[in-house]
């Protein structure tokens, strides 16, 4: 615990506060965001610009919050409607683990929570899905969502991890155990071994790890519902993901588990080293675990669901009086 926590606990520190209220152009106020964060370049900015220009103005502004600043700002902000965003593990952030209640209008986020003012949207959704995405387009995507052109089973080479460190040592357990069995190709900062991802695939992460039949992909944290793009990078580029996180059952409304390889802590290595061992060295065995359905059938359904509750939310608050 640093000084500055243990003062704030005692009360004797508080938080500095250097707040004003400026919305822009588009009467959208953005705060508690990275600095390298542009505003305008925010999914969920760009969502409320695509939907609801029409219903922002002056007297009917909008704040976007985060959890990367003060939560007494956005107590201050003078924005009609005001939404909290994070798609964190809030154990990394206490203060916002009340998904600031009471102080804002709707709060969106991957947690569970049976809430009015909540809805459940979990970050891997930005990055897989437009802003400007309805069902038809949603259905599409999942529909073309595994690219099996990147690269032939018969020419992939074993297991690949991109990462660019492990405060669990989950990708350090993994990467050793599995490297018992062929070469491990790590592209990241961490555990580096290959300039492959640079050299060849030019920064591209998802040909990079298309070339290679396994993905360790585990998520930072393990939490219910905390399911980041991870996983489904490995998916797309039509590798096997071997994944830790959200209990292990990752968007049970969305994923087919049995395409996914899980690890649950080091007793659960030689099991999960045999299966590997098996599906590298058996091509029919790995063709048909990786031909299996990536989705449940009616992941695009709940995906449409997530998007008509968040445009039904902000709706009726920017229309109501």
């Amino acid at each position: 615990m640093t000084l500055k926590s243990l003062l704030a606990q005692m009360g004797l520190y508080r938080e500095s506060v250097d707040y004003a209220y400026h919305p822009d152009d588009n009467h959208i106020e953005a705060l508690n965001f990275w600095t390298s964060q542009k505003p305008k370049e925010l999914w969920l900015y760009q969502f409320i610009v695509h939907h609801f220009s029409s219903l922002l103005d002056k007297n009917n502004s909008l704040l976007i919050s985060s959890v990367f600043g003060p939560k007494k700002a956005i107590k201050l902000s003078e924005s009609r409607v005001k939404l909290f965003y994070t798609g964190e593990n809030l154990r990394r952030f206490p203060k916002y683990k009340d998904h600031c209640k009471g102080i804002v209008d709707i709060a969106v986020g991957f947690d569970y929570v049976n809430e009015e003012y909540y809805q459940r949207f979990p970050i891997w959704i930005d990055y897989s899905f437009q802003p400007t995405a309805d069902s038809k387009m949603i259905k599409q995507v999942i529909s073309g969502f595994v690219n099996k052109d990147l690269c032939a089973d018969k020419d992939k080479k074993f297991a690949s991890l991109v990462c660019s460190h492990d405060k669990k040592n989950i990708r350090t357990n993994l990467f050793r155990s599995l490297s018992k069995i062929d070469k491990v190709a790590s592209a990241g900062r961490y555990l580096n071994n290959t300039n492959e991802l640079k050299e060849v695939f030019n920064d591209d992460k998802g040909k990079f790890i298309g070339s290679y039949k396994f993905n360790i992909c585990p998520e930072n944290t393990n939490k219910e519902g905390y399911v980041t793009e991870k996983i489904f990078d490995a998916i797309k580029s039509n590798t096997i993901p071997i994944y830790w996180g959200s209990n292990n059952n990752p968007e049970p409304d969305v994923l087919n588990k049995d395409a996914i390889l899980f690890y649950d802590g080091r007793g659960s290595l030689a099991s999960l080293n045999k299966q590997v061992e098996e599906l590298h060295h058996h091509p029919r065995r790995y063709a048909d675990f990786i031909n299996q359905p990536k989705f449940q059938p009616h992941a695009a359904e709940y995906i449409a669901d997530c998007f008509n509750g968040l445009h039904s939310k902000i709706h009726k608050l920017l229309t109501s009086k």
